[in-house]
């Protein structure tokens, strides 16, 4: 069985359980504690497709201001990750972006680095979500 149809049934199976008011939050560390009690080796790379584990989706929201960027991107170079895409707007004064890194060389956990973008967004007064890519993946497929 592939990672991501693995990784979909579990997080399907998980949503049915737990209902539609589900906290993203939990449902996504229910999934990879599952996944890896599987045995399912966690430094597979997937295809764009499916995504990896040694990938991760970063996105950003809140009201435009010098340092977000910058802000973002020291996080991932203090942890040695690098940014594979980037995508950022600003629209009506509200501010997105989209990052994948690539966190195959990060120095911490992906719990770790999840932790240090949150609170990153608390100081620069935006919102902050990453996400492993084949976790991201297989939740939006549901």
């Amino acid at each position: 069985m592939a990672n991501e149809d693995l990784i979909y049934r579990i997080t399907r199976a998980v949503y049915e359980r737990l209902g539609a008011g589900a906290d993203e939050q939990m449902v996504e560390q229910l999934v990879t504690d599952i996944y890896n009690q599987v045995g399912t080796s966690s430094n597979s790379r997937g295809s764009a497709e499916t995504g990896s584990s040694d990938r991760m989706v970063i996105s950003v929201f809140g009201l435009d201001h010098p340092g977000i960027v910058a802000g973002v991107s020291q996080i991932l170079a203090d942890a040695s990750c690098s940014i594979i895409d980037i995508n950022q707007t600003v629209v009506q004064g509200k501010f997105a972006m989209v990052i994948i890194a690539d966190t195959s060389r990060a120095r911490e956990s992906t719990a770790e680095l999840k932790e240090r973008l949150r609170l990153e967004g608390q100081n620069l007064g935006v919102r902050i979500y990453a996400q492993r890519e084949d976790l991201f993946n297989a939740m939006h497929r549901i």
